[in-house]
């Protein structure tokens, strides 16, 4: 799970809007991997590092989020018999 997807799981009113004007993430490409360069969000806290690694063990991946659901199959209906 990406570093995005991690917080759009812990806030899913995040729009992508608020990516660019309020929250920066970044990759120096130097082993370290992403992180948040600018968190200045007017309503949402940044997450902890604790909140992230939570995100990565219970959030379903992007793909598990969007897989469509298979509908189970309605019973029957049995009409009145005369």
């Amino acid at each position: 799970m990406t570093l995005y997807e991690k917080i759009l799981a812990l806030y899913p009113g995040m729009q992508d809007a608020d990516f660019g004007d309020y929250v920066i993430l970044q990759n120096d490409w130097d082993g370290r991997g992403d992180y948040i360069a600018k968190w200045e969000h007017p309503t949402l806290p940044r997450p902890t590092e604790e909140q992230l690694a939570h995100e990565t063990l219970t959030a379903p991946t992007h793909e598990e989020a969007t897989e469509p659901v298979a509908e189970t199959p309605a019973e029957p209906t049995q009409e009145a018999q005369p």
